[in-house]
């Protein structure tokens, strides 16, 4: 994650398709976050008007380290099929045991938490 100070509001997801088409065919907010099937897709994006970049984290059960973050993904240059592909392979495990892999402390609200930020539009 580029940002440890960010604060992200996370709504779950129903399903592999409609969260590849977030992240691929709109622009979120840089507080804006995803859950799904126990991964979590945080705007990590520098910028408003920058690329769609999320960090890709796991949950664990350690309270030391509830998340680690598998991997980065810039989903602003993908289209829908191949961010459908990455969520598929994110789901099925494929990323969990990378080089990528580190703990991280991600700071998250519920909707009803998060009210609205200075990134929120």
């Amino acid at each position: 994650m580029f940002h440890d100070k960010r604060i992200w509001c996370v709504q779950p997801t129903p399903s592999a398709e409609e969260l590849a088409r977030y992240l691929t065919e709109h622009t979120m907010c840089c507080c804006c976050g995803f859950e799904l099937g126990g991964y979590l897709f945080l705007n990590d994006a520098t910028s408003a008007d920058g690329a769609q970049e999320y960090a890709v984290l796991r949950k664990q059960d350690t309270p030391d380290a509830p998340y680690v973050q598998i991997e980065s993904i810039t989903f602003g240059w993908c289209d829908f099929a191949k961010g459908l592909q990455y969520v598929r392979d994110i789901l099925a495990g494929r990323y969990d045991t990378s080089e990528f892999v580190r703990p991280v402390r991600p700071q998250l609200q519920t909707s009803h938490e998060h009210g609205r930020c200075h990134f929120c539009a």
